[in-house]
């Protein structure tokens, strides 16, 4: 394939469930929507001990989960993560994106977005 394409719009995705579901979470993302690139922290909730404990929350830790994915892989990530939370995670689980403006480097886009002839050095 020759001539120029435009490239793919990459969001962040961040993904926060239980503790303990975070690697399940994120092999989802990585076998099954291509992120190649993927964080996971251990986070830890902010809300006072009383309101945990009126919420009937037995732990406020979390892991958070930070991916970059294909802006057009969006609406199958969103029900794939709406599915599992109900069935995984106890229906508990949030996730938002912050969109990427930018990435330096043909190399680097194309492993983030997973666009492997840029990556194998192809022309695009």
């Amino acid at each position: 394939m020759t001539g120029n394409l435009a490239p793919e719009r990459l969001v962040l995705l961040v993904t926060v469930v239980n503790k303990g579901k975070g690697t399940f979470f994120s092999d989802l993302l990585q076998q099954t929507f291509d992120a190649n690139l993927q964080m996971c922290f251990v986070g830890d909730g902010t809300a006072r001990s009383d309101l945990i404990e009126f919420l009937g929350l037995k732990d406020s830790r979390r892991s958070v989960i930070f991916s970059v994915v294909r802006a057009s892989q969006l609406d199958a990530i969103e029900a794939a993560l709406e599915e599992r939370f109900v069935t995984v995670n106890g229906g508990t689980g949030i996730a938002f994106t912050v969109p990427l403006s930018s990435v330096i480097g043909k190399l680097s886009y194309g492993f983030l977005s997973n666009e492997r002839r840029l990556i194998e050095g192809e022309e695009a």
